[in-house]
């Protein structure tokens, strides 16, 4: 570029005469460096997406509106609202985030609570007991112990079995000959068949017709006849009509209330939010000569972190995991 170009273009700079290129460039710089100054800098939290307000609709115009419209209005005006999860508002588990103890674990109870959870305890205990009996029946005691020597016998027995004899072959061969005489008759007789004459199907006459249509019309008369009469009786039978409509509405409310039973019974269940199946944390429980009646003397025997670790993977908030505590 000569010089005198030069000159040009910098007196032309300095008067403010600038090309539709360069008004581009420095139009994209300022708002370069004007999102470079909004932008947040590492860790610095200062927007909330949940709790930002719509300046473009304001809460006068809202307030008739549902969720949705908004959403769609906003959206063709440049400005997006996220849609909040439904299940941010909502508990995993129904169940409490501290448990009430059983009154038996007091380090003072009273007999008949103590007693009440010494009893929870042994059958707990017995359906576990009943359970490893229930495996070991039909898993170990199925299978019988035998020796070498009889499992061999046993084996060559297997072996034997379906050999042929002579007898075997003997009635098989006899058994040929008596098909083949079967056959032999069975061809002679289709012989004899194929030599009668044809038998042409046999027209009905006029009057067979119209007997077989008077017939035919009949059957429907009566059954309309029959029709009626149902009806009709159905009339007088009304009451015992109320009656079974009563009973199948008082069977489905009880359906309807187990259902319901079941349901609330499954929310308090943990669910499977991993491959290893939660187990609840043991009881905790003192006998008889291990309560002090003091706290002073009491022998801690709970894990208070163990104790919240289970209570999060039962409330569903964490899924279960083999971490030993």
């Amino acid at each position: 570029m000569s010089s005198i170009l030069q000159q040009r273009e910098m007196e032309r700079k300095k008067l403010g005469i600038l090309k539709l290129k360069e008004k581009e460039a420095l139009k994209n710089r300022m708002l370069a460096k004007a999102i470079k100054a909004n932008c947040p800098k590492k860790g610095e939290f200062k927007y909330d997406m949940w709790n930002s307000t719509n300046v473009l609709l304001p809460e006068t115009v809202t307030e008739w509106m549902s969720s949705d419209n908004i959403r769609h209005i906003v959206s063709h005006l440049g400005m997006k609202k996220r849609n909040i999860p439904s299940s941010l508002h909502k508990k995993p588990s129904p169940l409490p985030a501290v448990e009430i103890p059983h009154p038996g674990t007091s380090y003072n109870p009273s007999y008949s609570s103590h007693q009440e959870l010494l009893q929870e305890v042994v059958k707990k205990e017995l359906k576990l007991m009943k359970e490893e009996e229930h495996l070991d029946r039909v898993t170990t005691q199925m299978f019988k112990k035998i020796s070498l020597k009889k499992q061999n016998e046993n084996m060559m027995k297997e072996m034997l079995q379906g050999l042929s004899t002579a007898q075997s072959l003997n009635s098989k061969s006899g058994e040929k000959d008596s098909d083949k005489e079967e056959e032999n008759d069975d061809k002679n007789s289709s012989t004899a068949v194929t030599n009668k004459k044809p038998v042409k199907n046999a027209k009905k006459t006029l009057v067979q017709r119209r007997k077989q249509r008077e017939q035919k019309q009949a059957t429907n008369i009566h059954a309309l006849d029959k029709l009626k009469k149902k009806k009709i009786s159905d009339i007088y039978k009304l009451k015992a009509l109320q009656k079974q409509i009563e009973e199948k509405e008082k069977k489905q409310e009880l359906l309807r209330q187990k259902r319901i039973k079941k349901h609330e019974i499954n929310l308090s269940m943990p669910k499977t939010l991993s491959k290893t199946k939660f187990e609840p944390i043991d009881p905790d429980f003192q006998l008889a000569e291990e309560l002090t009646g003091n706290l002073r003397n009491c022998n801690p025997s709970k894990n208070l972190l163990k104790e919240r670790y289970k209570s999060f993977q039962q409330r569903n908030i964490i899924p279960p995991a083999t971490i030993k505590l």
